[in-house]
């Protein structure tokens, strides 16, 4: 239910909710979330469910439904804004792969930049006691990826060092930013890289904002926001949005 949580305070929590149950419908409780009477209209998007239902394999990855309805919501409204998609921070590819189905995206007149060196967070950007996650990615990983959004001709996959990389390979005009490294200087140095590319109306994303194990890069992205006269909105989900 709550992954990232030690065993013994899973089970807690999950005996607190069954206890719950009795006497108060829970409707959402996944992904540090719990909610009540919400009415969750995602899982009536039959769109963003067949998305979700074909991409989502794990069952860690069924328990991000909310993050990846915000992202999709985010993406859907980008679409109608002049500029490409990037995401810098792929993993496995699984948030921007059922965006990607959600919206059909090989059909849209956009590309899609994927930016991660795809062999975990580089040495010189790991905050102190972070561990460095790339010791859990398959030696294959860039390559999953490229075969995973075969079937979109719009879609790239990069890999290299952010915010380096972006140098070499980067859209003019940005509609959609989704930040998910987990390294605030990363982060850092993505948003700036890509704000002056943002066209107006937008949509940034910050997949860890709201963590409190990732407050580093809530800070830097605060720093920056405070220069540019911009403000992000954390959500419950964990994540940050901001439109330009």
């Amino acid at each position: 239910m709550f992954y990232g949580l030690p065993k013994e305070r899973s089970e807690a929590f999950s005996q607190a909710m069954r206890a719950m149950q009795e006497s108060y419908p829970v409707n959402f409780a996944a992904d540090m979330l719990i909610t009540f009477d919400r009415n969750m209209s995602f899982y009536q998007d039959a769109a963003f469910m067949r998305a979700f239902e074909a991409e989502a394999s794990r069952d860690q990855e069924r328990s991000l439904i909310w993050r990846l309805h915000v992202l999709c919501w985010c993406a859907r409204t980008a679409r109608r804004r002049e500029g490409d998609f990037v995401e810098c921070g792929v993993f496995r590819g699984f948030s921007s792969a059922v965006a990607a189905r959600y919206l059909d995206f090989a059909t849209l007149a956009k590309d899609w930049y994927l930016y991660d060196t795809f062999t975990g967070i580089p040495e010189d950007q790991l905050a102190p006691g972070t561990r460095n996650i790339g010791a859990f990615q398959a030696s294959n990983l860039h390559q999953d990826c490229i075969k995973r959004f075969a079937p979109y001709p719009n879609i790239k996959v990069i890999a290299g060092t952010v915010p380096e990389v972006l140098k070499g390979d980067a859209p003019a005009k940005v509609s959609f930013l989704h930040l998910d490294m987990n390294s605030a200087h990363a982060e850092d140095g993505a948003l700036r890289f890509f704000h002056e590319r943002l066209s107006p109306g937008a949509m940034v994303l910050f997949d860890d904002y709201g963590w409190r194990a990732y407050r580093e890069q809530k800070l830097v992205a605060d720093e920056f926001m405070a220069e540019v006269g911009g403000q992000i909105m954390e959500l419950p989900t964990g994540q940050g949005l901001y439109v330009r």
